[in-house]
């Protein structure tokens, strides 16, 4: 032992000396007292642990119990019932579903739980139910089921006989007895051929007996009977009748033969005339029995159809006779060539529109009076929507030349045509209005893309025609469609500008200015009398667009055919010995866009307007075709286009417009453009030439 030792050793108590002490501490009785406390603490406490042990030997799994059916009929059960039972229920996790689908059902406090399956439809089924205990102990249990039909038998149609046979015009029948065990769930159609082309409903009675009556039979009839039963599953059956028709006796023929007693060749025993009896008179004299015809015979009894007459020659028109003005205006077309209306393309249902046209002569005027609706569909425009109007106009029957206007030379001196509202009116009683649009743009040329119109939203439709605020229809430029008529499966959207400008022959009038000369299309005589395309003499100024109006155009004397006023001297149709008149243009001289593409100055006298009124040619409101009045006269609202009506135009997809004027109308220029009623296929290669214009049909 190292000395370290010894020293530890000498620290301590020896157990010995300890235990002595202890002994001499507390006597033998405590002693003995202490161990036994202490050996009962340390048995009660094995008692506990093996209690606690032998009880989570006992805590089983759940268990979950049910008989499910292998078949159930449908609407016999409306609930399935399991039981599930557990040591302690209230900590039981379950996951229960049907079909694959997880439900929410509970059991109830005896662990019962009843699943819902009154929505079942008729087919294979399955329930699984997963139930685990707060110990994580887990239990499956799944069952399949089938629900079926019930079995209802079959539909029968008794009967005595499908063969009948019946004497033509007599009457028959045929009938029967219809079973089946659910009788409250029968019908019986019937029909005289296929019985999927046609069928009528068949009474029955309660112990469904049936009968069906033809009466004045005259033809071989085939009847089909179907009967059809059933709750959950049809059932049915066919009978096919036939009715055999059996012709008379034929009856003996009459003895044909002359039944006249005055005839030579009279027979008493004929029971019906042959149209064989003569007579001793004279066959009468034949010839022609016409007064009025060149070979008429005063002594022919009988006509044989020789009468000659004289041919009558074409009946000739005058102009400006009464009869000239029934066939130059043109509304009455609207009356049965078309339906009895016009549609506007701008709006969502068809408006039934007619074009209504009446004048008076007298005093040397004719007075013209129209509701300014057209004799053609027609689209309103961003203006939607057009409307009727209570409109006259008044010109001369014999025009007189203004002795201050020489407008082959310029138009100095000449009453000058309104830049915008009523210059002219076409033969349909529609407004003819002048180039500008608006703010002052060429609302021609900005709809053929020479320029880009940032002042209002202006769109010309058919015919280059739209509406204004006011609700009045009127064109900017062609107007030839006035003499257009679909044919076959044509509609207005097929029309094309296209086919006026064809130059086979002279154009017809499409209208009237003001001072009371004509307005013919795109076609008239040059000066050697050939077939041409009349062009303008007005060209843009370079550098200009036609975006500042009238302003952006010079007239150049000789660069079409037409003069300043757009007009010439020159034969028509309607005045062979000559006429000074206007035409409508689409080109000018050079192939550029033909402005004024009407008229620009009046050649003719007017009676009001131009100079003596400086507010002709406005309307109260501002708009397309309208735009701003001159100083002095009404302003109306202020500048914009009106979105009055929108709420009419056919907007496809559904589409509703957000608030504010502009947005609605550049909305509904949208949905103008996509239904494509009439959209520019060509606008301009560059600044002041055409490609040509093609509505797109839609």
């Amino acid at each position: 032992m190292s000395v370290s030792d010894t020293n530890a050793l000498a620290g301590r108590k020896p157990i010995i000396s300890y235990r002595l002490w202890l002994s001499g501490m507390v006597d033998e009785g405590v002693a003995r007292s202490l161990f036994l406390a202490g050996l009962m603490v340390v048995s009660v406490m094995v008692g506990v642990l093996f209690f606690d042990i032998q009880q989570e030997g006992e805590n089983l799994a759940p268990v979950i119990e049910g008989d499910i059916p292998p078949n159930i009929l449908i609407g016999s059960i409306d609930s399935l019932s399991l039981t599930i039972t557990d040591e302690e229920m209230a900590g039981l996790a379950l996951e229960v579903s049907l079909d694959g689908m997880g439900i929410t059902d509970e059991p109830n406090s005896d662990g019962i739980l009843e699943i819902d399956i009154s929505q079942l439809g008729v087919g294979s089924h399955s329930i699984k139910v997963v139930a685990t205990d707060s110990l994580g102990q887990e239990s499956r249990w799944t069952a399949a089921f089938m629900i079926e039909y019930p079995d209802e038998g079959y539909t029968v149609i008794v009967v005595s006989a499908n063969e009948v046979s019946v004497q033509q015009g007599n009457s028959s029948s045929v009938s029967g007895v219809l079973v089946h065990q659910s009788m409250d769930t029968c019908e019986l159609e019937w029909s005289d051929g296929n019985i999927s082309e046609f069928s009528l409903n068949l009474p029955f009675d309660d112990e469904g007996r049936f009968e069906l009556g033809f009466s004045n039979v005259q033809e071989n009839l085939t009847i089909s009977i179907l009967g059809t039963c059933g709750t959950w599953v049809d059932s049915s059956e066919l009978e096919v009748f036939n009715i055999t028709v059996m012709e008379p006796e034929p009856e003996p023929e009459p003895v044909r033969g002359c039944t006249d007693p005055e005839a030579n060749n009279y027979d008493e025993t004929a029971e019906e005339d042959d149209g064989s009896c003569e007579y001793d008179e004279p066959e009468p004299t034949r010839g022609c029995t016409d007064p009025e015809a060149n070979n008429y015979d005063e002594t022919a009894e009988e006509d044989d159809g020789s009468c000659e007459y004289d041919e009558e020659p074409e009946p000739v028109v005058v102009t400006g006779s009464e009869e000239w003005w029934d066939l130059t205006l043109l509304c009455d077309d609207t009356d049965g060539g078309f339906g009895g209306g016009v549609d506007d393309y701008n709006t969502s249902d068809f408006d039934n529109h007619v074009c209504d046209v009446s004048y008076v002569i007298e005093d040397g005027n004719i007075t013209i009076s129209t509701n300014g609706l057209p004799n053609h569909d027609f689209h309103s425009g961003p203006g939607c929507c057009a409307s009727g109007q209570d409109s006259t106009w008044i010109i001369p029957l014999e025009p007189t030349n203004d002795s201050m206007c020489n407008p082959s030379a310029s138009s100095d001196g000449c009453t000058m045509a309104p830049e915008r509202g009523a210059i002219a009116f076409a033969v349909n009683g529609v407004a003819i209005y002048g180039p500008e649009d608006g703010p002052g743009g060429d609302a021609v040329a900005g709809q053929e893309g020479a320029y880009e119109e940032d002042r209002q939203n202006v769109w010309l439709g058919l015919c280059h025609g739209h509406s204004g605020p006011g609700g009045e229809y009127h064109y900017h430029a062609d107007a030839n469609c006035v003499h257009w008529h679909p044919e076959g499966e044509q509609t207005w959207l097929n029309y094309s500008m296209e086919s006026s400008r064809t130059v086979t022959e002279h154009s017809p009038i499409i209208g009237f200015a003001l001072d009371g000369y004509p307005i013919y299309g795109f076609v008239g005589w040059d000066d050697e009398g050939g077939v041409a395309e009349m062009t303008s003499s007005y060209r843009l100024k370079d550098g200009e667009t036609g975006y500042n109006g009238i302003d952006d155009y010079e007239y150049v004397a000789g660069l079409g055919d037409l003069d300043s006023c757009n007009g010439h001297y020159a034969a028509t149709p309607d005045w062979p010995e000559g006429i000074y008149h206007y035409h409508s243009t689409w080109e000018n001289g050079e192939g550029g866009i033909g402005f004024p593409y009407f008229i620009n100055c009046y050649r003719g006298e007017l009676s009001s307007g131009g100079d003596d009124d400086p507010c002709a040619g406005h309307g109260e409101t501002w708009g397309p075709g309208i735009g701003p009045p001159p100083e002095g006269c009404n302003p109306g609202p202020p500048p914009g286009q009106s979105t009055e009506g929108l709420s009419l135009i056919a907007l496809p997809y559904e589409i509703i417009p957000p608030g504010g004027g502009s947005i609605i109308a550049m909305l509904a220029m949208a949905v103008i453009m996509i239904r494509g009623l009439a959209s520019a296929e060509g606008a301009l290669d560059r600044v002041g030439t055409t490609r040509g214009y093609r509505p797109t049909p839609e």
